[in-house]
């Protein structure tokens, strides 16, 4: 496996593992983290833990998404950061 899919595939697991957190607390019925790369916040997710839905909240391209599928979640969040980190 090269070194950067190694990198792709520790940053996936690193999200994924955030957002299982925010299901897992018990807390408060909503939970947020904020995603950045560089410094700069790129991506801002809640989740409500009596719905199961993840809202996206992408600060670049001012939108936003819901999913009901963690996957999903992860997946869009390493894009947005990827994408960033190509800009610089």
């Amino acid at each position: 496996m090269s070194l950067e899919k190694k990198q792709d595939t520790s940053s996936l697991k690193q999200i994924l593992s955030r957002l299982r957190a925010m299901i897992d607390s018990d807390d408060n019925q909503y939970q947020t983290r904020r995603f950045d790369a560089f410094g700069i916040e790129a991506v801002r997710v809640d989740y409500d833990q009596l719905t199961g839905i993840w809202t996206v909240h992408e600060h670049r391209e001012v939108r936003q998404f819901q999913f009901d599928d963690i996957d999903l979640v992860a997946i869009e969040i390493y894009d947005v950061l990827h994408d960033l980190r190509l800009i610089f």
